[in-house]
This record gives C-alpha cells, sequence and structure tokens, in this order.
C-alpha cells in the first residue's frame, strides 16, 4: 500500500489537481470557457511547441527504443480501429464523430498528463522516451487524423490539407526541434531558459483550461460510446502494455519505467478540438476524456 500511496501523492495527484481545480472553476463561473479557450490558444500555440522543440532538441535520439515505439505505435493502431468499428457499427455515429472518437481510443494526454509525472518519478531522464512518443503520434496518428477528416468532409483538397499540417505549429516545433538535434549545435542559454519556462507552463495551464472546458458536460448519462473509448484506453491499453513488457519486449533502462506510464494515459482533449473544428459532437468525446482521467489516476498508480 505505501508502494503506491507514494507516486499517487507525490507525483499523480499534484498533477490532477489542475484539471480538478479548473472543473471547479467553471463550475463556479470563475473562470468561462473563452477564457479557458484564451488559456488552451496560448498552450498550442507558444507553451507546447516551445516544450517539444527543446526536448526533442536536446535529446538523445541515438537511444530511442525502437522494439518499444513500434509496438506502441501498433497497439494504437489497434485500438483507433476497434474505436472507430464500435462506434460506427454498433453505435450507428457518424464517421467523423466515430473517426475522433477511435482516436480517442488511441491518442494519450502523454505531454500535459504523463511527462510531469514521469519527470517526478524518474526523473529528467523520462523526458526523452515520453517525447519521443508524442512525437510520433503528433507525426502519424494526428497527421493521419486530420486528412481522414479532410477527405469525408470535403473541406479541401489535398494541397490544402498538406499545406494545413505543413504549417501546424506542433509539427514545425517536432520537425524543427529533430534538425537542431542534428545539426550539433548547443541552444543559447538564454534561449534554453526561456523555451525551459515556456514549456513548463504546457501542463498546469492546459489541463486547467481542459478542467474549465470539461466542467459544461453533461455527467447525469453518460452513454455507450464514451464508456466503450474510455475502456479502450484506461483497461486495454494498459493490459496491452503488461503483456507486452512482461513477455515479448524487454524495454531499455531509461524507457522501462517512462514508456508504460503513456500506455496507462488517460484520452487527450485534442479529439474535443477536432470535432469542434470539424462540427461533429463532442458530448461523447467530453465524457471519454473526464471518465478516463479520472480512472487513470489509478492505474498510472499500478505502473508507478
Amino acid at each position: 500500500m505505501e508502494t503506491l500511496l507514494g507516486p499517487l501523492q507525490n507525483a499523480i495527484l499534484p498533477v490532477f489537481a489542475f484539471p480538478v481545480l479548473g472543473f471547479i472553476a467553471g463550475l463556479r463561473r470563475h473562470f468561462s470557457r473563452p477564457a479557458a479557450e484564451g488559456i488552451n490558444a496560448y498552450v498550442a500555440g507558444l507553451a507546447l511547441p516551445c516544450l517539444l522543440f527543446r526536448l526533442l532538441a536536446t535529446a538523445d535520439l541515438a537511444k530511442i527504443d525502437w522494439p518499444v515505439l513500434i509496438a506502441y505505435q501498433g497497439s494504437q493502431i489497434v485500438l483507433y480501429l476497434l474505436g472507430y468499428v464500435f462506434c460506427r457499427q454498433v453505435f450507428k455515429l457518424s464517421r467523423v464523430e466515430a473517426l475522433i472518437l477511435g482516436m480517442c481510443a488511441a491518442f494519450p494526454n502523454h505531454v500535459y498528463f504523463i511527462l510531469p509525472i514521469a519527470e517526478e518519478l524518474y526523473g529528467p531522464g523520462a523526458r526523452e522516451p515520453v517525447a519521443t512518443m508524442v512525437a510520433f503520434d503528433t507525426m502519424t496518428m494526428l497527421c493521419v487524423t486530420l486528412l481522414l477528416l479532410e477527405v469525408i468532409t470535403g473541406r479541401g483538397g489535398a494541397l490544402t490539407t498538406l499545406s494545413s499540417i505543413a504549417n501546424n505549429r506542433l509539427i514545425l516545433a517536432i520537425v524543427l526541434g529533430i534538425a537542431f538535434n542534428f545539426s550539433g549545435l548547443s541552444l543559447h542559454q538564454g534561449v534554453d531558459r526561456f523555451l525551459d519556462l515556456a514549456g513548463a507552463s504546457a501542463a498546469p495551464a492546459s489541463l486547467f483550461g481542459l478542467g474549465v472546458i470539461l466542467s459544461g458536460a453533461d455527467l447525469r448519462r453518460i452513454g455507450g460510446p464514451a464508456w466503450t473509448i474510455t475502456m479502450l484506453k484506461i483497461v486495454v491499453h494498459p493490459l496491452i502494455a503488461v503483456v507486452l513488457f512482461g513477455t515479448i519486449i524487454a524495454a531499455s533502462p531509461g524507457w522501462a519505467g517512462p514508456a508504460p506510464l503513456v500506455f496507462a494515459a488517460p484520452c487527450a482533449s485534442t479529439g474535443f478540438v477536432l470535432g469542434l473544428r470539424y462540427g461533429a459532437p463532442v458530448d461523447s468525446v467530453a465524457k471519454a476524456v473526464i471518465l478516463s482521467t479520472i480512472l487513470s489516476v489509478f492505474v498510472i498508480a499500478l505502473f508507478a
């Protein structure tokens, strides 16, 4: 019990407190949804790109554990497909909503939720494996989802979609961070300090804003789609990690602790943003984010 309570009290609950406080502030109307959207705009436009660039610019890319990364991406594809099929065939949702919910089952809240927890539990060395998984998720899961949504909705041609992806600040930060890493240059001390300060604000600001936004969700009836996506993310994905790391994959020392935590991460709020952008219902997405965030606290504690 003491082994479980230590990580829960010292690493997990302090991070979980931010969305809880945001949720309470939203319920009490101390923060409005437009205010929370402004916070998230700051995070997406500045804090997160700075965080990703610094992480990848200073990471030791030679230490990437490719078997773990490939297994992780493969498990995400399985969850993505399962989430889409359930929502489309069982719950008869539209292709756009089913696609976004499928992505929610696969795309975790690793950068805001898991990264600070992993750093507290395993030290600064935990940044590199989590950052690598974030980068690959953004370049694969997010880009593929954007392409599919553009094709389904017919909002723009292929060139328009590719241009939008190429100009995405997160993708630019990842590409520039990797390029800077390979250049062999060192970050100027003042620039590094700015990136560190900006990046450090990403997780608490985003989680607080997420809590404010989700405070408007109607939780009186959860619904099948939200429960399905939550179970895929919080039960199935961690079980996959147990099987992979227990029998098939021997993770390298630097990845053995942080990587399983990413498997246990809750649904990211990215699906909520995409739903608003493409005119899909976001009620089930919001409920899945809330449920998975609450339940992940206990699952992550077991993995820590």
